[in-house]
């Protein structure tokens, strides 16, 4: 116990005036702003109903915090939600100004709104395999919000592996090194049913409607997957334009953009001349 204590170190808080002048603010302007943080990092919850493959269940959507990403693309807000569902973790990334309580994002266009859903890649995001290009398209997503000015994108970081999850995709990957075949091959083999992607979108509809966005806003979805689009239209959502998300193919990716785009439905991979 006396050893516990002995690690424990107490920092005392920085001087308010000291902070007031670093950034030109005054006290009462500084104190309100940490007020409405510590008002940030306190849970805010809806209940929000979703209709997905043609059934509606109620979730409850909590917003847990919010704060500052800067990245090598520009600034974002990043959000961080639970929701009761099956992935339970949401992060969602905005381009956006906020409102007064840091509650929604507030965009200029409000006919129009620029979405990717992303989901997790602990493999390619995080540790840079190089079979993979979710690093690469995450990237690219940012940087297409950065250049349109506002936009937001949604991080589902337990839809790893099409939500096979982390144990059955990297299975895959030692199959793909071993016997030289492709990314839909290799899940096939351990799935024999044929179903390698099992992922919902329903934490998607929750996060728009949390936000207040309206079914009059028409969506243009970053995705080379149009079957993306089916949860929307059956939550009243039009997708009235798509924004490719390619990644051009090198030796290790190129087999795997192809199976993709042969035998899972999505668009441009793999361009003529590529």
């Amino acid at each position: 116990m006396e050893k516990e204590k002995a690690m424990k170190t107490e920092i005392k808080p920085p001087n308010v005036i000291d902070i007031c002048k670093k950034a030109n603010m005054s006290v009462e302007d500084v104190n309100a702003f940490l007020n409405l943080l510590k008002r940030s990092t306190e849970p805010f919850l809806k209940r929000i109903s979703v209709i997905e493959n043609g059934i509606m269940r109620y979730y409850t959507v909590e917003r847990r915090g919010i704060g500052i990403l800067k990245t090598e693309h520009g600034k974002f807000w990043q959000y961080s939600f639970a929701i009761d569902d099956r992935w339970e973790k949401y992060s969602v990334i905005v381009k956006a100004e906020l409102d007064k309580n840091l509650l929604i994002p507030v965009f200029n266009s409000k006919d129009k709104l620029v979405l990717r859903t992303d989901s997790g890649c602990e493999t390619g995001q995080v540790f840079g395999d190089l079979t993979c290009e979710c690093h690469d398209q995450f990237h690219l997503a940012l940087k297409t919000l950065e250049e349109i000015g506002e936009g937001m994108l949604i991080n589902i970081p337990h839809q790893d592996g099409r939500e096979m999850g982390l144990t059955f995709k990297l299975a895959t990957l030692w199959i793909q090194d071993v016997l030289e075949i492709n990314t839909v091959e290799s899940a096939t083999l351990l799935a024999p049913s044929g179903v390698i992607d099992i992922r919902t979108y329903s934490g998607v509809i929750c996060i728009l409607k949390f936000f207040g966005i309206s079914k009059t806003c028409r969506i243009n979805l970053v995705t080379n997957n149009p079957k993306k689009a089916r949860v929307f239209a059956e939550n009243g959502y039009t997708i009235a334009d798509y924004t490719p998300i390619v990644i051009k193919p090198n030796k290790h990716t190129e087999a795997h953009l192809k199976a993709k785009q042969d035998y899972l439905g999505h668009k441009g991979l793999i361009k003529k001349g590529d």
